[in-house]
């Protein structure tokens, strides 16, 4: 279970990585709203040069608050936007606001333009910005007279009391662009306060990051809740506090609490039998614990989160015994079953489609080659038939060919199995240690289904076995050389998965010697009906009925359907034909026998002749009715439907009975 926990930990504090799709999700949701033209130029070329979908927008002092809530309402999450106008915002609205601030140099630019002017001068402006005049104002000796705003409200008090004070020329912010005209005609002049383009550059960035940051908080918490939600692992975490604030719903389950018993609450007087207070203050992990919780055996990971040296809190993970018992139990009876040799080789693959012929001619060429194997292909496609035959074919036949299945098991009994244990190396470890599947598969080979499954820390083990050709069993110090090939299989993209940096580059290059990509079932139509007469041989002997065929309606719909469970979803579709049928041809009268058995919210493709599941239903129904001159009872005993179905059916498709 240490691995589980060491994957939550990380996950909890490390940073989420995606910042190219971020860069997509961005567009549309930051404004710049801006009261003049040239700082609106500034934004407009900035955006330009970044290639970002930002909205850029002039405002009023009037209409700002307006505008911006017609922004939100779109989606907008951060306005940019000046001085006091974005102060009103972020007072008035529930966004993200981001200013472009004014600096001294704007004011000391102002100041130069006026440089031989002798009467004096007010500064209209907040608070922070007529601070920093005062302290120039220090260093020239200037006649300087500083009216704080805060709103509109305050600019129009305070710009009357500054001409009331005989003020000759003010200097402010957006808020004088409304007035300016009506203190011209007063012969008072007012001097705008202009913010520059590095200015303009610098609020964008900053709201670009800023976005970044709230995406990526929100995605490390959709993580670590979907990890919590299904996690077979029973979660509790504490704050330095000892307050719980997390507890997964199978922690709920097995400590018999709920999540409002206990969030918010301190673990030592709600769940004292976890220790997490203890944990936090040796500061030391305590895993594989026995323990007994409401007369069940339990495996509890005690794990102290440490920062900078600093315990920021503690998790609980809990695992019923039986399941881990469990688990083991069905991963060695599946060994069992299987054996350590191969049941099928290319003799065993159907389909004579060109994509499938291609497919097993590379196959056949990777098995002369002792290289790594990868097999990239949908659910249902084949893999490890494939991974057999390459094994059948090569020079290591005559030895053992070993699979797991790599999402299975948690990472902690993936490991044990995979390199096996020392004695002694776990609590419940088998007395003597355990040989683990690499060794087991020494000479042959070892075909590792699933593997996209598989966490950071696991594949950092794998990679070295892969590398050094050697393993270390869990729990021991010494090494074991090992002679075996191995054969990966995915479903996953994993270069996508790479790229996302959930899988590790070195292992990705490192499995990807040899690749084989397996085709689905919709681009090998061609093979459908070939697979439809091997399956009805094969499932006549396993159901004992002496099903002949199928007809050309039934062959024409089933050819119809992409089957996006691959050859899987087919032989399960076609084990229920021979069901119903058991003897003779397998008519049209069964589709709809089987349209549950097809996924529902997938759309089932036209007919070659433009008929719809729909229309051959109803074409079906009236023909059972004609044969039965409208006998309700028994059309629906031939069809195999109720009696209330049939009538619901004929209502639906306005059929003559």
């Amino acid at each position: 279970m240490i691995k589980s926990t060491e994957m939550i930990k990380d996950m909890i504090l490390s940073d989420f990585e995606g910042d190219t799709i971020m860069k997509r999700s961005i567009n549309n949701k930051i404004a710049v709203l801006l009261p003049y033209d040239e700082l609106l130029s500034f934004a407009e070329e900035i955006v330009r040069e970044l290639n970002i979908g930002i909205i850029i927008a002039k405002i009023t002092t009037t209409d700002a608050i307006e505008k911006s809530k017609k922004l939100k309402d779109k989606g907008i999450e951060i306005i940019i936007s000046r001085g006091n106008l974005a102060v009103e915002i972020r007072n008035t609205l529930d966004l993200e606001v981001v200013s472009i601030e004014l600096t001294g140099y704007e004011f000391l630019e102002a100041l130069y333009k006026y440089k031989d002017f002798r009467e004096p001068i007010g500064v209209v402006e907040n608070k922070d910005f007529l601070y920093g005049c005062q302290k120039i104002n220090k260093m020239l000796q200037l006649d300087l007279h500083y009216y704080q705003v805060n709103n509109v409200n305050e600019f129009s008090i305070q710009t009357q009391r500054a001409l009331h004070e005989g003020m000759k020329l003010l200097i402010g912010g957006s808020w004088g662009i409304e007035i300016r005209k009506q203190l011209e005609e007063k012969n008072i002049k007012y001097e705008l306060l202009r913010s520059q383009r590095p200015s303009v550059k610098q609020a964008i960035n900053t709201a670009i990051s800023l976005f970044y940051a709230k995406r990526r908080e929100k995605n490390r918490h959709q993580i670590l809740k979907t990890v919590l939600d299904f996690s077979r692992n029973g979660i509790v975490g504490v704050n330095k506090k000892d307050e719980i604030f997390i507890i997964n719903p199978r922690a709920e389950q097995i400590l018999k609490v709920s999540k409002e018993q206990c969030i918010g609450k301190k673990s030592c007087e709600i769940l004292p039998q976890l220790q997490l207070k203890d944990v936090m203050q040796s500061k030391k992990e305590e895993l594989g614990s026995t323990e007994k919780y409401f007369g069940s055996s339990v495996v509890v990971d005690r794990v102290p989160m440490v920062v900078n040296t600093e315990v920021k809190g503690a998790i609980a993970f809990i695992q019923m015994a039986t399941e881990i018992v469990n688990m083991e139990s069905s991963l060695r009876k599946d060994l069992v079953q299987r054996g350590l040799t191969t049941k099928y080789s290319f003799a065993d693959i159907t389909g004579k489609s060109d994509t499938i012929r291609t497919t097993i001619q590379i196959a056949r060429d990777y098995s002369h080659i002792d290289s790594t194997v990868l097999i990239m292909g949908e659910t249902g496609t084949g893999k490890e038939l494939f991974a057999q035959s390459i094994h059948s074919e090569s020079c290591r036949k005559n030895n053992p060919f070993v699979a797991i299945n790599c999402s299975a098991l948690p990472s902690n009994l993936l490991e044990s199995e995979l390199f096996g244990y020392k004695e002694g190396a776990f609590t419940g470890a088998k007395k003597g240690g355990k040989m683990g599947l690499f060794e087991l598969a020494h000479k042959g080979t070892i075909f590792l289904d699933e593997i996209g499954e598989i966490d950071k820390s696991m594949q950092a083990k794998l990679l070295r076995v892969l590398q050094e050709h050697e393993v270390m069993r869990v729990g021991d110090v010494r090494v074991i050389p090992i002679d075996v090939r191995v054969i990966a299989a995915t479903n996953k993209d994993l270069y996508e998965e790479m790229e996302k940096g959930n899988y590790r580059e070195d292992l990705y290059y490192r499995l990807n010697v040899l690749n084989l990509l397996l085709p689905p079932l919709r681009e090998r139509k061609s093979d459908i009906k070939i697979l439809m007469e091997e399956l009805r041989i094969r499932l006549n002997k396993k159901l004992d009925h002496q099903v002949e065929g199928f007809s050309p309606e039934v062959i024409e719909f089933i050819e119809s359907y992409d089957w996006p469970g691959n050859i899987r979803e087919l032989e399960n579709v076609v084990e229920k034909l021979l069901v119903i049928t058991k003897k003779g041809i397998v008519e049209a009268k069964a589709i709809p026998m089987i349209q549950g058995c097809v996924h529902r919210n997938r759309t089932i493709g036209r007919c070659n002749k433009g008929k719809t599941l729909s229309m051959i239903e109803a074409e079906v129904i009236q023909s059972a009715l004609i044969e039965n001159n409208g006998n309700r009872t028994r059309t629906a005993q031939q069809l195999g439907i109720d009696r209330t179905t049939l009538i619901r059916k004929i209502k639906t498709y306005k059929l003559q009975s």
